[in-house]
C-alpha cells in the first residue's frame, strides 16, 4: 500500500506543479484568475467501518478552485478596453454559447459589432433612435451610427432680459393735408394768399370723450405763405405732437385763349408773368414750349398733362405763393389751385383778366402723434381758412422696423437651425419697443420680428400668397415678468439654399391648415417649429441673452466613443452632438467557482455556479465599469514561486517514500 499512497502523492504534487505553473504562465493574461489546487486525504471505506488504528491511502486533488478577487487595474489608451471593478462578468455571444469573461479587450469589427479579440460579440442593451436604452433581452452590442443623421429643428428656447430703460425708436402718428387751397384774383392782392388768421385745437380721440392736448394759433398773421404756416405749425406745436409740417403749391393755368397769340401771332408786348418773372409770349411757339419756359423760371416747376394738352400744371415744393399776371394779352386765363402730386382741384377756378394777377396759396402737410386730430377750436374762436373740418388722416409709421436698417430696432439675436435635410439655416429675433397702449396701461409693450436667412416668415394673406412679416407681441406687467408664455409656432418657413431658390426639405403647414395645433407631430411632418420665449423679463439692466438653445443638427461624423461607469456607450459627433449607442451589460452567479473554464479566459455556466443574474453596471453586486483601463491577471509571482518550491518538495518527499517502499520490498524479495 505504501506505494500507492506514495504514488497519489506524486500525482497531487504534479497537479499542484501544473495549476502554479499555469498561473505563472498566465501572469501576463488580462483578465485572468489564479488557480489553487485543493487536496483531500484518502481512506479504504469498508461496509462495517474501520478500526481507529487505520492507515490512510494517500490524497487525491478535491478541485481546482479559482480565485476571482480583483486583479491590479491598468491604464490603456483604447476607450473599448474595459475593466470590471469589482464583481461581475462581461458576458459574450459565440457559435456556442454565451460565455462570462473578465477580459475587457474590446474592439469593432467591420459590421460596427463590439467583439472581443476572439471575435465574441459583446453583450449589453440597446438604444432606440433617440437614444433611449431599451430595457430587456441581451443584444449584441452594434456601434452602427458613425455617422448620425440630421435632425430638424422643431423647438427653439430663448430666455433674454430686455430692458426697461430703451427708447421708442419708432413713432407712428397720421398724415393729415389741409383741404382748402386759397386763390385771389385780384391785382391789388398780389402778395397775399387769401388765408385767414383763427387757431384749432389738437385733440386725443384714443380717450372717450376725446380729450383736448393743446390749442394753437395758426396763422400769427393773416395772408401768410403756405411754407410759412407750415414751419410756425411746427414751432408752435412740436411739443403738443406736431411731428412735422411741410408745405406745396399747385396751380393749373388753362392756356387755351393763349393758344393762338404765341410765337409771331403774339401782340407787341404781350407776356405772361410767374411771380412777376415776365415771359413774352411771342419767344414761344407752342403750349408744351411755354411750360417749358415756366420750368426754367425761379422757384417753380411747370408740366403738362397728357389728357389736357393746353393745360399747365404749375408748382413750387417748398408752399411758397404762386401769382399770375397778363399783359397785353387782350384774353384771360383760368387758374386754379390743385392739392396732391395728381393735381386735385381744390377750390373754383378763376379767369385772371389781361392786366390782372391772381395769387394761390399752398396746401399744408402735418404729421400728427398717434391718436391725434384737428378739430375747431370753441366760439367765438375761428378756424382759419385752409382747414376744413372734418380732414382726412393716413396713419403712417415714422423709422418703422426695417431689419436692414439697425436704427430701427432696439436688439437682435441670432441663433442657427436645421432642415430636415441637416442644411444650416440663421433665425433671427428682433427686438423694438413700442409706445404705451391706452388699452393696456399696466404693461409694457415689445415686438418681436423673426425672419430666417433674411426672408420673412409670416403665413400669407392669402392661400399660395406671399409670406408676410412675422412680428409677434411682447408684453410685461410692471414686475418685468411676461404676461403670456404661450408658445410661438411658426408656421411658414420654406427653407432656401444659398442662391433664395427652394430646398426640398420638409414643407410649412399654415395656421388655416391647423399648422399650429401643439404638440407638434414628432418625427415632424413639416418645417414648423416651436418659437419659445416663457421665462423672458423686463427688468432695469442691459439687454442679455440668459439661455439660447435649439434642438436641431446636421449629420455628423462619429469623432469619439467612451463608456460611463455604468456602461452608457456615448458617441460624439463632429455636428457637436451626444448620442447614447447602448449599454453593456454585466453578469454575476452565486457560485463563481462553480463556472467552468472553457479557455481564452472565459467562463461558461454550470449547474453548481447558478444560473447568472444580468444587469447593469455599479448595480446590486455588479461593479463599475472603468474605460480605457483592463484588468491584470490577480498572479502575484512571488507567492507562486514560493508555493512552486513546496510543491517540489512535496514531489520529492513522495518519491522518498517510494523509493524507501522499494527498499523495504528488495529486502524481503533478499530473504532465503
Amino acid at each position: 500500500m505504501g506505494f500507492n499512497t506514495a504514488l497519489s502523492g506524486l500525482r497531487a504534487a504534479s497537479s499542484d506543479l501544473d495549476v502554479i505553473g499555469n498561473n505563472i504562465a498566465n501572469g501576463g493574461t488580462v483578465g485572468f484568475k489564479r488557480s489553487r489546487a485543493e487536496f483531500h486525504d484518502l481512506y479504504s471505506q469498508a461496509m462495517l467501518g474501520g478500526g481507529n488504528s487505520k492507515a490512510g491511502n494517500g490524497v487525491f486533488v478535491q478541485t481546482v478552485a479559482q480565485q476571482f478577487n480583483q486583479g491590479n487595474i491598468r491604464s490603456t489608451d483604447r476607450n473599448l478596453d474595459m475593466v470590471i471593478n469589482g464583481g461581475g462578468f462581461f458576458v459574450t455571444k459565440n457559435p456556442h454559447g454565451l460565455a462570462y469573461t473578465r477580459q475587457g479587450i474590446f474592439s469593432l469589427n467591420k459590421d460596427g459589432y463590439i467583439v472581443t479579440n476572439t471575435g465574441d460579440f459583446l453583450q449589453g442593451f440597446v438604444a432606440d433612435a433617440s437614444g433611449v436604452i431599451i430595457p430587456g433581452a441581451l443584444s449584441d452590442l452594434q456601434i452602427n451610427a458613425q455617422y448620425l443623421d440630421p435632425r430638424q429643428t422643431s423647438g427653439v428656447d430663448i430666455d433674454f432680459n430686455l430692458d426697461s430703460r430703451e427708447t421708442v425708436l419708432a413713432r407712428r402718428g397720421s398724415l393729415t393735408v389741409s383741404n382748402n387751397t386759397a386763390v385771389v384774383a385780384n391785382a391789388q392782392l398780389a402778395n397775399t394768399n387769401g388765408y385767414s388768421t383763427g387757431s384749432f385745437i389738437l385733440q386725443d380721440i384714443s380717450q372717450s370723450p376725446a380729450v383736448t392736448v393743446a390749442t394753437l394759433n395758426v396763422p400769427s398773421a393773416a395772408n401768410m405763405q403756405a411754407s410759412t404756416i407750415a414751419s410756425e405749425l411746427v414751432s408752435n406745436g412740436e411739443q403738443y405732437g406736431i411731428m412735422s409740417a411741410s408745405a406745396n403749391t399747385r396751380v393749373k393755368v388753362d392756356a387755351t385763349n393763349l393758344a393762338a397769340l404765341l410765337g409771331s401771332s403774339a401782340p407787341a408786348g404781350a407776356s405772361i408773368s410767374i411771380n412777376n418773372q415776365a415771359i413774352a409770349l411771342s419767344s414761344v411757339n407752342s403750349i408744351n414750349e411755354l411750360a417749358i419756359a415756366i420750368s426754367n423760371l425761379t422757384g417753380v416747376n411747370a408740366q403738362i398733362d397728357s389728357s389736357a394738352p393746353n393745360e399747365i400744371r404749375v408748382y413750387n415744393n417748398t408752399g411758397d405763393n404762386i401769382s399770375i399776371t397778363l399783359n397785353n394779352t387782350g384774353t384771360n386765363v383760368a387758374v386754379q389751385g390743385a392739392t396732391g402730386a395728381a393735381f386735385t382741384n381744390a377750390g373754383a377756378a378763376v379767369n385772371v383778366a389781361d392786366g390782372a394777377t391772381s395769387t394761390v396759396g399752398g396746401e399744408v402737410t402735418m404729421q400728427l402723434e398717434n391718436n391725434l386730430q384737428i378739430a375747431a377750436a370753441p366760439a367765438p374762436a375761428t378756424l382759419p381758412n385752409i382747414f376744413t373740418i372734418p380732414l382726412t388722416y393716413t396713419p403712417f409709421a415714422e423709422n418703422e422696423f426695417d431689419p436692414n436698417k439697425p436704427a430701427t430696432y432696439n436688439h437682435a439675436t441670432q441663433v442657427q437651425i436645421f432642415d430636415s435635410l441637416g442644411n444650416p439655416h440663421t433665425l433671427t429675433s428682433y427686438f423694438v419697443k413700442e409706445e404705451a397702449n391706452p388699452l393696456t396701461p399696466n404693461a409694457s409693450d415689445w415686438s418681436m420680428y423673426l425672419l430666417i436667412d433674411g426672408e420673412d416668415i409670416g403665413d400669407p394673406v392669402a392661400s399660395g400668397g406671399a409670406a408676410t412679416r412675422a412680428r409677434f407681441s411682447v408684453q410685461f406687467d410692471r414686475d418685468g415678468n411676461l404676461l403670456s408664455s404661450n408658445p410661438i409656432v411658426i408656421t411658414n418657413w420654406v427653407p432656401l439654399d444659398s442662391n433664395g431658390n427652394p430646398i426640398n426639405a420638409l414643407q410649412p403647414i399654415n395656421v388655416s391648415a391647423g399648422g399650429n395645433i401643439l404638440p407638434l407631430p414628432d418625427p415632424p411632418t413639416s418645417s414648423n417649429f416651436v418659437f419659445n420665449i416663457a421665462d423672458s423679463t423686463q427688468f432695469g439692466s442691459l439687454f442679455a441673452i440668459e439661455s439660447l438653445s435649439q434642438n436641431g443638427y446636421s449629420v455628423g461624423r462619429m469623432t469619439d466613443l467612451s463608456v460611463s461607469e455604468t456602461g452608457i456607450i456615448f458617441g460624439r459627433y463632429s455636428n457637436g452632438q451626444n448620442t447614447t449607442l447602448g449599454q453593456v451589460a454585466l453578469a454575476n452567479f452565486a457560485n463563481s467557482q462553480g463556472l467552468q473554464p472553457i479557455g481564452k479566459t472565459a467562463w461558461m455556466e454550470t449547474f453548481d455556479s447558478g444560473v447568472p443574474v444580468v444587469g447593469t453596471p455599479n448595480t446590486g453586486t455588479l461593479g463599475s465599469l472603468r474605460a480605457g483601463s483592463l484588468e491584470e491577471a490577480n498572479v502575484d509571482v512571488a507567492e507562486e514561486l514560493v508555493g512552486l518550491i513546496i510543491a517540489q518538495r512535496n514531489y520529492q518527499a513522495n518519491a522518498k517514500t517510494i523509493e524507501t517502499e522499494d527498499t523495504v520490498t528488495q529486502t524481503i524479495i533478499n530473504l532465503r
